[in-house]
């Protein structure tokens, strides 16, 4: 995992803003950047990488691709200490099935009684 990795969330995302807090507290070497789908940074990386316009996803951009769903958020693991056994068991599980759980998730946030926006982390872990 590259240092400079940015994990793009959804500014109105009832659920990542959880997830961004819970990824910032684990991520001690800070090779994580965060920046919000809609900023400008996010329209940039999204137009490079050819991210849809219309996604309701985290995107993590590594190593030249952008990454959605199940697929970011296993490999968001995988560079978290501690976290690499359970990267490894996600990306065992077929794609589709991860999708499905990721988008399941995603349909009852609000139901699960997360907040209605994220917050924008620090800006000295936001991406450039």
């Amino acid at each position: 995992m590259a240092a400079g990795d940015t994990i793009l969330f959804d500014g109105d995302c009832a659920f990542c803003n959880g997830w961004v807090r819970w990824i910032r507290r684990r991520d001690l070497s800070a090779r994580f950047q965060f920046t919000a789908l809609a900023s400008q940074q996010g329209l940039a990386l999204r137009q490079q990488h050819g991210v849809p316009a219309q996604i309701d996803s985290v995107v993590l951009v590594q190593g030249g691709r952008a990454y959605l769903k199940s697929e970011a958020a296993w490999r968001i693991l995988a560079g978290l200490p501690g976290h690499a056994f359970t990267a490894r068991v996600m990306r065992c599980i077929p794609r589709a099935l991860r999708d499905l759980g990721y988008d399941l998730v995603a349909r009852n946030r609000k139901r699960l009684g997360m907040r209605d926006r994220c917050e924008m982390p620090d800006t000295e872990r936001k991406a450039p």
